[in-house]
């Protein structure tokens, strides 16, 4: 399950945008698994209950699904801190 939140009209937009069925997102998620995550070649059929899935509500599907599905529509995932902390180490007192 995905800890993300993530819109899942974002994604729908995204697929209705270029124009793809589930079929053709599942033949590039396929390319995505072999190039990137170095996995054996599936055929698309077997992946589209998976893009289906994905698509349909994405905070069910694993990270990795949607991640993939993201890069094969052309997308990437940016990470922002919301704060940073400074943390002190150590220290050394000076005598002026």
């Amino acid at each position: 399950m995905n800890i993300f939140p993530v819109d899942k009209q974002i994604l729908q937009n995204r697929l209705n945008n270029l124009g793809w069925t589930a079929y053709r997102l599942a033949q590039e998620v396929s390319k995505v698994r072999v190039s990137v995550f170095t996995e054996e070649e599936k055929k698309p059929a077997t992946l589209v209950t998976a893009v289906k899935k994905v698509i349909d509500d994405p905070n069910t599907s694993s990270f990795k699904s949607v991640k993939t599905a993201i890069h094969a529509m052309g997308g990437e995932l940016i990470i922002r801190w919301e704060t940073v902390e400074t943390i002190v180490t150590g220290h050394e007192e000076i005598k002026l």
